[in-house]
């Protein structure tokens, strides 16, 4: 997939190519120094994914991107900044991820992924648009049992070491699955929201912090979910959005 990189940094532009030169299936197509090197490289090769700092010279990244998604509105977004002022704003473009810096390879890789798969469902909508999926239910294979559950039922997902939990209305489901391979399973309101739990926004009825942690609670159920502090803005965005 051809991806464009738009850092006016020189360390971390270089990181982010080391990064990418990790991941074979990824090619840099363009360098930006600034945002309007950004949006000529997008013009011009049409990539998958762009990954932009927000503070760059002449216009700014969040500006520029806004420009360009006019013109490739299936371009995948991966914001990668020094502050989260712009967070909410972010996903406003239906940017897939935010990350600060100093940058973690795993979290970027991470991010990588999920926007590759966004592009590979872009690509398959256009391709027949009558296969985009009705995702109201998740089906689980879990050694020799099949289980079928709706996905309005299910509250929160939560990784322990090896095992996956599914919290529903009705009980709680055992899978086999990571986060990452459910997540690709779920509809658009399932969110990872900290590194164990994957949460269903429409569930949450409010969030509680205890000091710096975050719980989203569910309406009928006691259990909680955790939210990262990275994480807690957009997820307050998206359900104001509802």
């Amino acid at each position: 997939m051809k991806v464009v990189i738009a850092e006016d940094d020189l360390p971390s532009r270089k990181i982010l190519s080391l990064f990418l030169s990790k991941m074979p299936s990824f090619q840099i197509v363009g360098e930006a120094n600034n945002g309007e090197e950004l949006i000529r490289y997008i013009v011009t090769e049409k990539p998958d994914i762009a990954l932009v700092d927000i503070e760059l010279p002449l216009i700014n990244g969040m500006d520029a991107i806004k420009s360009c998604k006019k013109l490739l509105p299936n371009l995948q977004i991966i914001f990668i900044t020094g502050n989260d002022e712009y967070a909410l704003e972010a996903f406003g473009v239906n940017a897939v991820d935010y990350i600060i810096k100093p940058i973690e390879y795993d979290r970027f890789k991470h991010a990588l992924q999920r926007a590759s798969h966004m592009v590979i469902k872009e690509e398959e909508l256009v391709e027949d648009p009558s296969s985009k999926k009705q995702e109201n239910k998740l089906v689980l294979k879990y050694y020799n049992n099949i289980t079928v559950i709706p996905t309005n039922d299910i509250y929160y997902i939560e990784k322990q070491e090896r095992k996956t939990f599914i919290h529903t209305s009705n009980k709680v489901y055992q899978s086999s699955l990571s986060l990452e391979e459910l997540l690709e399973k779920l509809p658009d309101n399932f969110v990872q929201s900290h590194r164990s739990n994957i949460v269903n926004v429409s569930q949450i009825e409010y969030i509680e912090s205890h000091g710096q942690t975050y719980f989203a609670k569910f309406s009928g159920y006691k259990e909680p979910a955790r939210i990262s502090k990275l994480q807690l803005k957009s997820i307050q965005h998206i359900i104001a959005r509802q």
